[in-house]
């Protein structure tokens, strides 16, 4: 079809971008969004009694070096009016039905137009009564706006019907036209998997309802097609209970399962088995261990959270609950916070139970003298962890802030060297705001900031508080400047004056753990761990049984004083305290990761640990003299 003139989507170009960005980073991202607007159609029909087909299509394209060239998604469900496909162009609309009552995961009726402005270009064509609409949605880089074409409405021919894939009946396709060049597609083997795995899809996959295909075509002229499903992994129902929020009374039902064998955990990756679905009406939300995501011990388990009340607040207006970039629930909300600590205590006696299990069975000590190395490699990893690990904050009193402030209020600061401001704001102003991001900015072009949004998180110590860290540099001798920080209709402001570079001085340190960052380094001999090595607590352990630790060391680090031995000691080591000062770096803002980027932000600090510490792991090990 021939689409002609355009008209901007009715929202600020620039929060859709945010929004598109956000919510959508990947292929398997788009399909999660446009296979839940499908399913989300269906199921309008099937509440109202319609028999339906169920099946949904997903067709991909991948080009030489993994760039996706195009994605379709098509269903055979009940399609749009010309009046529909206009409000499904809105946003925040109440295209999902959500808010009426229906039973569908599509919470904020959205997810399609950030699919096709992150990939690139789309056209919708839908077909209701025998009537088909049609549009293009594009962003216009010249304008910086999102636009689509005037909806074209008319009955559907017979040549359209093929070429849509809806031959008969109702239904709507979605045809996107990748041109981000940062969108890249896994090849077959690896996609199909994602898919069925990923957990907002696992109702959907393992629905009887529905019968849902993948088509993958490439470059190489090889085509598959087969049918995605889910099934969950074999393992006992070991809890099955109902709990009652404290403070409010809303009823969650919990159902856990565990495996014998240790799956992967869910931190940073939706195609985990482990983990708790969060659900509400027929919507899963996030996918969760709490304050277990790290520990082996939790990897064993699996089941879901079914707490009702969380739909009953989105339908009152609050919309906090859930996080704006659909990353899951936002965790520190009140509501939030008295879900995770109840299902945490369900949770807390399966996990120590489970703990208890793995240990069983004789330890092999560890030699007198790979422990005298491991105690001295302890002291370094200690000095290390003391030089990263500098207090970035100024003392504050806490019962002193009741509004936004920048701390320091007055600050000298060296040219070309950044400096670390930090932001508080009280809890109650935190509060009421969605998205707590404060806007940074300086009056005077010689002193750049350079973080101009800073995300608002509690404090680690004070839980009264909200906290961000922001950098400024200094770029002329004499320079002074005003930094404004602007947040929920208030404003702090600080005063700087840029000033010649200063010798080293002793800088204030932070050991993160009673006795050391790291205590004790041991021997772990859990059969099939899930990992190599692991830090907790100021423990770093060796998982021995790990396949390909196993082949150089042994129980009581037997090996270790092999060469192979002392090389494979010496990165596990490196590995997991690197990897813990990183996430310790990022927690306290140094440095502030970009939003969505924080895996990245993660592995470039890892990178840098290990660049900066790694040959000197290397060096007390290697050159040690075992008795």
């Amino acid at each position: 079809m021939e689409f002609k003139g355009s008209r901007d989507l009715p929202i600020n170009p620039r929060i859709i971008q945010q929004m598109a960005m956000g919510t959508i980073r990947s292929v398997v991202d788009a399909v999660v969004e446009l296979v839940t607007n499908s399913d989300d159609s269906y199921r309008k029909l099937e509440q109202e009694g319609n028999k339906t087909t169920g099946i949904i299509h997903i067709f991909v394209y991948r080009l030489k070096g993994g760039r996706c060239k195009e994605l379709k998604v098509w269903d055979f469900a009940q399609g749009m009016t010309t009046d529909g496909l206009e409000k499904a162009l809105e946003f925040a609309g109440e295209t999902s039905g959500f808010e009426k009552g229906r039973s569908v995961r599509g919470l904020f009726g959205r997810g399609l137009k950030e699919a096709i402005i992150s990939l690139g270009e789309a056209e919708i064509y839908t077909i209701q009564a025998n009537r088909l609409s049609a549009t293009r949605i594009w962003w216009d880089a010249h304008k910086r706006k999102a636009q689509y074409s005037p909806i074209l409405e008319m009955p559907p021919t017979d040549s359209q019907r093929e070429e849509i894939g809806i031959e008969t009946g109702s239904g709507t396709l979605v045809r996107i036209k990748v041109t981000n060049e940062k969108i890249s597609v896994p090849d077959y083997k690896t996609l199909k998997p994602r898919v069925e795995n990923h957990y907002a899809l696992r109702d959907i996959n393992s629905s009887p309802r529905r019968e849902i295909w993948l088509h993958f075509d490439s470059y190489k002229r090889t085509y598959y097609e087969s049918r995605i499903g889910y099934e969950c992994p074999p393992s006992e129902l070991v809890l099955e209970k109902e709990f009652r929020l404290p403070g409010y009374g809303d009823t969650v039902k919990v159902k856990i399962y565990e495996s014998d064998e240790p799956f992967d955990p869910p931190r940073n990756n939706p195609f985990a088995q482990a983990g708790l679905l969060i659900k509400t009406e027929g919507a899963i939300l996030d996918n969760q261990l709490f304050r277990y995501q790290n520990d082996p011990a939790a990897f064993y388990f699996y089941g879901e959270v079914l707490c009702k009340g969380l739909a009953d607040r989105i339908r009152e207006g609050d919309w906090g609950i859930i996080d704006p970039n659909r990353a899951g629930l936002e965790w520190h909300h009140e509501f939030c916070k008295t879900l995770e600590s109840t299902v945490e205590q369900a949770l807390a006696p399966l996990i120590e139970r489970k703990k208890k299990e793995l240990e069983k069975g004789p330890r092999k000590e560890t030699p007198a003298s790979t422990k005298k190395m491991l105690r001295r490699l302890c002291n370094l990893l200690n000095r290390l962890a003391n030089n990263e690990l500098e207090e970035l904050e100024v003392p504050i009193e806490p019962s002193e802030i009741y509004d936004l402030i920048i701390k320091p209020e007055l600050a000298n600061i060296e040219i070309d060297k950044p400096r670390t401001f930090s932001i508080y704001a009280p809890e109650d102003l935190v509060n009421p705001v969605k998205v707590p991001r404060a806007e940074v900015e300086s009056d005077n072009p010689d002193v750049q900031i350079l973080t101009r949004e800073v995300s608002l998180r509690r404090h680690l110590r004070y839980a009264n508080l909200y906290h961000g860290t922001f950098n400024a540099v200094g770029r002329v001798l004499g320079a002074e400047a005003s930094l404004h920080a602007r947040f929920a209709d208030t404003e702090a402001i600080a005063l700087v004056k840029v000033g010649p570079q200063r010798k080293k001085r002793k800088r204030r340190k932070l050991v993160a753990k009673a006795g050391g960052f790291v205590r004790d380094i041991v021997p772990d001999e859990t059969d099939n761990p899930i990992q190599r090595t692991f830090y907790e607590a100021g423990i770093i352990k060796i998982f021995v049984e790990f396949p390909v630790v196993a082949k150089y060391l042994g129980p009581g680090l037997d090996g270790a004083e092999t060469e192979n031995g002392r090389t494979m000691l010496a990165e596990l080591v490196g590995e997991a305290f690197c990897r813990a000062v990183a996430w310790q770096r990022i927690e306290s803002g140094n440095p502030t990761p970009i939003r969505d980027q924080e895996i990245r932000t993660f592995n470039s600090v890892v990178n840098e640990l290990q660049r900066k510490y790694l040959h000197r792991i290397h060096d007390i090990i290697m050159r040690w003299k075992f008795r």
